[in-house]
């Protein structure tokens, strides 16, 4: 079983990037992988009821929605978390500063950026 990142960055309003790195997730975390999926800047818009903006906002929701049962807790970048104030309230979110991804990352076998 690999300890896998998926961090998530790119804008889900302009990319489908977003969302096709939280499906990524979640067949790698439905194979029994160790699975953390880390969002930064304005990927945590995909917590929030502002998805359905986002290109391929429904898909993505599906895809969190099942995620949840994988992966029950979703890391969210310091500065991007104080940026994005309407978190919904399904999603156990835990806020880290810059170096503690930082170190999260270098622990890990293997980084997806999306």
């Amino acid at each position: 079983m690999a300890n896998i990142i998926v961090f998530i960055e790119s804008d889900p309003i302009k990319s489908h990037r977003p969302c096709e790195g939280v499906r990524i997730a979640l067949g790698l975390a439905a194979c029994n992988h160790s699975v953390s999926l880390i969002l930064a800047n304005q990927a945590p818009l995909l917590l929030t009821d502002r998805i359905e903006e986002t290109i391929d906002g429904e898909m993505a929701q599906q895809y969190l929605a099942m995620l949840k049962k994988f992966i029950s807790v979703f890391l969210i970048d310091q500065e991007s978390y104080d940026k994005i104030l309407d978190l919904q309230s399904e999603y156990e979110v835990t806020v880290l500063d810059r170096t503690k991804i930082a170190q999260k990352i270098a622990t890990a076998e293997c980084l997806i950026p999306f």
